[in-house]
C-alpha cells in the first residue's frame, strides 16, 4: 500500500458530517418548533409519553457521542497509519517510525520488531486474530443501541396503545360517555405516533453513521494487514518459510476471514428480520385500534 492509495481523513470527514448532520436536524427542530412542541407536549401527552420519547432521544444520543469518540480514535489511527506509509516510502534503515506509540500500526511494528530481534519470524495470522479480537471487544456500546433503538420505539408505541386500548375499554364500561377514557384514547393514539417517528428517525441517522464507522474500521485493519503483508514480513522474516506452510496459513486466514463475513452476514439479516417483525406488529396494532375506535364510534352513535 502506498501513500496515495489511503486516505487519512476518512474517519474525520464522517466525524464532520455527523456533526452537520446534528446541527441540521437541530435547526430543523427550532423551525419546526411549533408543530413539534404541539405533537410532543400538548396534545394529551402524559408524563409517559415524555418518559418514553427522551428514553429513545437518550439512547440516540449516549450512542452518537460513542459513535464520535470512536472517529477521533479512527482519525488519530488514520493519522498515524499516513505516517507510518510514508517512513516506508522514505526508506531510512536505521531509524524509527515517529508515529503515536499507541497506535495499532505501531503496536504492530513494535511487536513483530521484538519477535526479529529474538530471532523468530513474526506470525502475521496469529497477530491478524489479535487484532480483530481486540478491536471487536470495543465499541460494543453502540452496537447494543443500534440493536434496540428500534425496540425501544416498538415498546414505546406497544405502551402507547396499550393505554390507548384501556381508555376504550373504559369508554365501553360507561353509558354516557367518560373523558378520562377519550383522553386516555387520544393520549396513547399521539403517544403513539410521537416514539414511533422519533425511533424511526433516531434509527435512521443512527443506523446510518454506524454502519459508516464499521466500515472505517475495516478500512483501518485492512490497511494495517496490507502493510503488515507488504512491507513489515519481508523486513522481519528471518528465513525463507516453507510454501506450503505459507499457503496452509494463507488458507487458514482467509477460511476465518470467510467466517467473520458470514457471522456479519447474519447478524445483519438477523437484525433486518427483527425489525420486520417490529413494523409488522406495529401495523397489526394499529389496525385492531382503529377496529375498536370504529366500533366505539358506532356504539356511541346508536347509544
Amino acid at each position: 500500500m502506498s501513500p496515495s492509495a489511503f486516505n487519512p481523513n476518512s474517519s474525520r470527514n464522517l466525524l464532520l458530517a455527523m456533526i452537520a448532520t446534528l446541527l441540521v436536524v437541530a435547526g430543523l427542530v427550532f423551525w419546526f418548533r411549533e408543530p413539534l412542541a404541539e405533537l410532543y407536549f400538548r396534545q394529551h401527552i402524559t408524563k409517559t409519553a415524555l418518559a418514553l420519547n427522551g428514553l429513545i432521544v437518550g439512547l440516540f444520543l449516549f450512542g452518537m457521542v460513542r459513535l464520535m469518540l470512536m472517529l477521533l480514535r479512527y482519525a488519530k489511527e488514520e493519522t498515524a497509519i499516513a505516517r507510518f506509509l510514508e517512513f516506508l516510502a522514505a526508506s531510512k534503515p536505521g531509524q524509527s517510525p515517529k508515529i503515536d506509540p499507541d497506535s495499532l500500526i505501531a503496536h504492530r511494528y513494535l511487536s513483530m520488531s521484538k519477535s526479529w530481534r529474538e530471532g523468530m519470524t513474526p506470525n502475521h495470522a496469529a497477530l491478524s486474530q489479535v487484532l480483530v479480537a481486540e478491536e471487536s471487544t470495543r465499541g460494543n456500546s453502540p452496537k447494543f443501541i443500534h440493536n434496540i433503538l428500534i425496540l425501544a420505539g416498538v415498546f414505546g408505541t406497544m405502551v402507547s396503545l396499550s393505554i390507548a386500548l384501556f381508555g376504550t375499554s373504559s369508554l365501553l364500561q360507561t353509558a354516557g360517555g367518560d373523558t378520562e377514557g377519550i383522553n386516555l384514547v387520544v393520549g396513547g393514539m399521539s403517544t403513539a405516533l410521537s416514539t414511533t417517528m422519533t425511533a424511526i428517525l433516531c434509527y435512521v441517522i443512527f443506523g446510518f453513521f454506524y454502519s459508516r464507522t464499521m466500515i472505517r474500521r475495516t478500512r483501518i485493519l485492512s490497511a494495517i494487514e496490507s502493510i503488515t503483508a507488504d512491507h513489515l514480513m519481508p523486513r522481519f522474516r528471518i528465513k525463507t518459510e516453507n510454501i506450503g506452510e505459507e499457503l496452509s496459513t494463507l488458507i487458514d486466514s482467509l477460511q476465518k476471514v470467510a467466517r467473520n463475513l458470514a457471522v456479519a452476514q447474519a447478524d445483519q439479516k438477523a437484525s433486518e428480520e427483527l425489525m420486520r417483525k417490529a413494523i409488522i406488529d406495529h401495523e397489526t396494532l394499529m389496525q385492531e385500534l382503529t377496529q375498536q375506535v370504529d366500533d366505539l364510534r358506532k356504539i356511541m352513535l346508536r347509544g
